[in-house]
C-alpha cells in the first residue's frame, strides 16, 4: 500500500499566548516528507488552513468561484426558471458551505446579490427597472424564487448552531461549551434575522 508521501507536508505550530510560533519537530519520515513553509497554508477539506484560518483568501476564493458558477449558468440555454433553479443548487452551495467556517459579513453578502443581480441583467435575465424584491420572493407567491444570500446565511447559521446545541456527543459537547458565549450570541442574531425576514413576507 503506498501512502502518496510525496504529496505530504509536514509542519508544527506551539501556541505561546494568543500568537502561533512555528518549531521544527523531528518524525520516523522527516527525510521522506518536505516541510511546509509557515507563510504557505495546506488544504483541509477543501478549506485552506494554517495556524490562523486564511478567511481573506478564502472568501476571494468562494467569490471567484460563486460568480463564476452563475456566469456558467446563466450563459446556458435553459429556460428563465430553470436558471434560477440551476443557480440555486449549483452556485449557491459555494458560499453555503462555508458560511459556519468563515466570517461573513452582511455587506460582503449584499454586494455579492448586486453583482448577481448585475449578471441576471447583462444575460437578460431582469430587467434594471423591474423591481428587486419581486426576485427573492417564492415562485408559489408569483415571484422568480432565488434565495437571498443573507436569508441562507441565516438558515446555515441557525442549523449549525442548533446541532451543536442538541448533539450529545462528548466532542461536540466540549466545543459547546468552549463556544458557550459566543453560540448563544450568534443563535440570537439569527433568530432576530428569521424573525424580520418572516415580518416582512408577511407584510
Amino acid at each position: 500500500m503506498n501512502f502518496g508521501i510525496e504529496k505530504c507536508a509536514r509542519i508544527c505550530f506551539k501556541k505561546v499566548g494568543s500568537k502561533a510560533k512555528y518549531i521544527y519537530i523531528g518524525n520516523t519520515f522527516e527525510k521522506d516528507i518536505t516541510e511546509l513553509d509557515p507563510k504557505d497554508a495546506y488544504l483541509y477539506l477543501g478549506i485552506e488552513d494554517s495556524h490562523d484560518r486564511q478567511h481573506k483568501n478564502g472568501k476571494e476564493k468562494l467569490k471567484k468561484e460563486y460568480l463564476r458558477r452563475l456566469r456558467l449558468v446563466l450563459g446556458t440555454d435553459l429556460s428563465a426558471k430553470n436558471k434560477i433553479q440551476a443557480t440555486g443548487s449549483l452556485a449557491m452551495p459555494v458560499l453555503r458551505y462555508r458560511f459556519g467556517i468563515f466570517n461573513w459579513h452582511h455587506k460582503e453578502m449584499q454586494k455579492l446579490d448586486r453583482k448577481m443581480r448585475k449578471l441576471l441583467t447583462i444575460h437578460g435575465q431582469h430587467h434594471p427597472k423591474a423591481d428587486m424584491d419581486h426576485l427573492y420572493v417564492p415562485r408559489k407567491q408569483e415571484g422568480r424564487g432565488r434565495m437571498q444570500l443573507e436569508e441562507a446565511y441565516t438558515v446555515e447559521i441557525m442549523k449549525l448552531v442548533e446541532y451543536v446545541g442538541r448533539k450529545e456527543d462528548p466532542q461536540i459537547q466540549i466545543v459547546r461549551m468552549h463556544k458557550h458565549i459566543i453560540i448563544s450570541a450568534v443563535l440570537q442574531t439569527a433568530r432576530c434575522l428569521k424573525t424580520e425576514e418572516r415580518e416582512e413576507q408577511d407584510k
